[in-house]
């Protein structure tokens, strides 16, 4: 039977994922630190599937905002145009190879004092990107992102493999550090997220489908649900935020909530 608990719980999970995905905070960081203090094994399933469903919803729905973009880039790609399938592919390709390699040993480093460290490793790569960042930028479109860089930025994606680093946080920074103009790197970063993402949720939740329990099912629906609509209803606010936000900020949010929960939590 479904507690008033399980409901509360799934909607915190929802929101969480929902806003956190658009922002170079860790969107996975964030769900285990939630897990943390709501007393939520992370290891048992229903969680797991919950977790995996929240992050689905809120990737269909950077599918949706983005999908105008997506169609552009299919068509760019029939047309013969500079960017195409390739460049998608070479910035998802180390990520998803080293994520099934090592997706068992990946997996094992989901935990509180992991994410701690994630969390300030990439704030130190989000403060080294603004103070190095070129003076002038040389990409001001996304069709003007060539394969090196799209393969250079797969390849740093890597580092989102850490709980806490996060995806989007690494490969905006990495992106302007090759000169690519902020707002280009946001959106090029997010259009790669679609397929790597989905992707993802779907192989996670081909792992535990044969322990979905149809009582559970509800519980998982909100959380999809609620991660869903709330992307959908801030994407916009957040990604004005992120574009508007030194990364530099980002990086200090990284650096006190780490500090808080190593020294209120873990440090007792």
């Amino acid at each position: 039977m479904i507690d008033l608990y399980q409901i509360i719980t799934s909607i915190i999970i929802g929101i969480i994922e929902g806003i956190t995905e658009f922002l170079p905070i860790s969107s996975t960081g964030h769900m285990i630190i939630a897990s943390y203090y709501l007393n939520l094994n992370i290891e048992n399933n229903n969680i797991k599937i919950l977790e995996i469903l929240t992050q689905l919803g809120s990737s269909l729905s950077i599918l949706y905002f983005f999908r105008k973009k997506i169609l552009k880039i299919i068509k760019s790609n029939i047309l013969k145009k500079k960017i195409n399938n390739i460049h998608i592919l070479c910035a998802i390709a180390p990520t998803i190879f080293l994520g099934l390699m090592f997706y068992k040993k990946i997996k094992k480093l989901f935990n509180i004092q992991n994410v701690i460290i994630g969390l300030i490793s990439g704030g130190l790569l989000l403060f080294f990107s603004e103070i190095f960042k070129p003076k002038k930028y040389k990409i001001y479109n996304i069709y003007n992102i060539s394969i090196l860089q799209s393969t250079i930025i797969g390849i740093f994606q890597i580092l989102s493999l850490y709980p806490g680093f996060s995806r989007s946080g690494v490969t905006i920074a990495t992106a302007i550090l090759l000169g690519i103009k902020k707002s280009v790197a946001i959106e090029f970063s997010f259009i790669i997220s679609v397929p790597l993402l989905i992707g993802v949720s779907f192989f996670d939740l081909s792992k535990h489908l044969t322990n979905i329990k149809i009582l559970d099912i509800p519980i998982f629906f909100i959380g999809f649900t609620i991660s869903f609509l709330v992307s959908l209803i801030f994407v916009r606010i957040l990604l004005k935020i992120l574009n508007n936000t030194s990364l530099i900020f980002f990086g200090i949010y990284r650096f006190t909530i780490s500090g808080l929960i190593y020294f209120f939590s873990l440090n007792n």
